[in-house]
């Protein structure tokens, strides 16, 4: 499963919210959150998710935080589709009518475009009533949420948690939860009172306004129980992609060895592997060997062009760089890479590049002398997949190779096989 972990608070949200403009980082999260594809229906009985889906702005399009309910069986109410000029004060009517209709005890508000849910969404409930004694949550961000005006800095800057969160303390009406009770007497009274002057557009606005007279009954998720905000510093939100079996195995395989490890992973594309192994080892310094680009082999990326391996290799970066110091990337061929390394200077070296026989051998004979005494080589798919119907070379590359050094093989979950120094 996708995680974020919100160091600052030690905890593990259930959704991310990127309000203001979208960016790189999180079109890479949402893209891979996209991909993933969940195997059990998540519907919670107990929860009932709205959006807001009117005019669409090219830059920042409609519909991320539907699909992101998709893959867990859940489809939202949406409201809205009918208004052709949007405005975000229409947000309070249209929820306040549409709770007249939700019957689950609690009910929860993503904004359309910038909300993703990544963690099964019935721990929406669990969490809300094991941390929350308020009726109604709203996200916490780390920058002020217009409109600035004093006495809303003042309130919300007032609170009793706002002086230890280290100005993460503003209220964002993108995202809530809270119970479908409490919410239908708000969002009614909301819905009937006056804009604010100079914001009449803005439901925030209202929002914050009305604030002062219902708190503590309205609060916000200050410590990222529920949700995340996406804009966090990095060093505070630590994003996480689902371990793979085949990582379950290496991880197995590199446990073995001492504690400072320096390794090479031969073949990153999108570095899941790598970012698997930063994440689990924190005393492990890891190469990343990849040209990232086209090549001849049947191993079903012999068709991708350019832009494919350049946005793997941002992927790769991008996913590993909370541990920046202690990844180094090599953009170079194998086995001419391994001409770099020193004899005896890796701790273990991890080879899923080029699967045709000519390349694994190479890859294979070219890295196994950087090993030290004791150290593992090991790589991916050998009989498996693809090297199962002869199409690839893997076992027969791995098979030779044990041959001619007199090494004994072992093959885990997923193909992953393996040899010791």
């Amino acid at each position: 499963m996708f995680r974020i972990r919100n160091l600052l608070c030690n905890t593990d949200p259930l959704a991310a919210h990127c309000p203001g403009p979208l960016h790189s980082a999180w079109h890479r999260f949402s893209a891979a959150t996209s991909a993933y594809t969940v195997k059990a229906d998540k519907r919670c009985d107990k929860l009932t998710f709205l959006t807001w889906n009117a005019t669409s702005r090219p830059e920042k399009p409609n519909g991320v935080f539907e699909a992101s309910l998709a893959r867990f069986g859940v489809q939202p109410v949406v409201l809205g589709t009918e208004i052709k000029q949007w405005r975000n004060i229409e947000k309070l009517a249209l929820t306040a009518r549409a709770l007249e209709k939700v019957t689950t005890p609690y009910v929860l508000g993503g904004d359309s475009s910038d909300v993703v849910v990544f963690r099964d969404p019935r721990l929406f409930v669990q969490r809300f009533e094991k941390h929350f004694s308020a009726d109604l949550v709203f996200n916490a961000t780390g920058s002020r949420c217009w409109p600035e005006f004093p006495e809303y800095v003042s309130f919300e800057s007032s609170l009793p948690i706002a002086t230890v969160m280290q100005g993460r303390h503003w209220l964002n009406t993108g995202l809530w939860i809270g119970r479908t009770d409490f919410c239908r007497k708000y969002f009614a009274e909301l819905a009937n009172s006056p804009p604010v002057g100079g914001f009449e557009y803005s439901e925030q606005a209202v929002v914050k306004r009305e604030w002062p007279k219902w708190y503590p009954r309205v609060q916000l998720d200050y410590f990222s129980q529920l949700f995340q905000w996406f804009n966090e510093d990095p060093q505070f939100m630590r994003l996480e992609r689902p371990i793979q079996p085949r990582q379950q195995e290496l991880v197995r395989l590199i446990r073995t060895l001492e504690d400072d490890i320096t390794g090479a992973e031969v073949g990153v594309l999108d570095g899941w592997s790598a970012e698997v192994l930063l994440r689990t080892f924190p005393r492990l310094n890891l190469w990343l060997v990849d040209a990232w680009k086209p090549f001849v082999g049947n191993c079903g990326l012999d068709n991708k062009d350019a832009t494919y391996f350049e946005n793997a290799y941002e992927a790769a970066q991008f996913w590993t760089r909370f541990a920046a110091s202690r990844r180094f990337t090599l953009r170079q061929s194998s086995p001419n890479a391994a001409l770099r390394f020193a004899d005896a200077s890796l701790d273990f070296v991890f080879i899923d590049a080029n699967h045709t026989y000519e390349h694994v051998r190479d890859d294979i004979f070219a890295w196994w002398p950087k090993l030290r005494a004791g150290g593992i080589m090991a790589g991916h798919d050998y009989g498996v997949y693809r090297d199962k119907t002869g199409e690839w070379g893997v076992a027969r590359a791995v098979n030779e190779f044990a041959a001619a050094t007199h090494r004994e093989i072992a093959v885990g979950a997923d193909g992953v096989w393996s040899a010791r120094r």
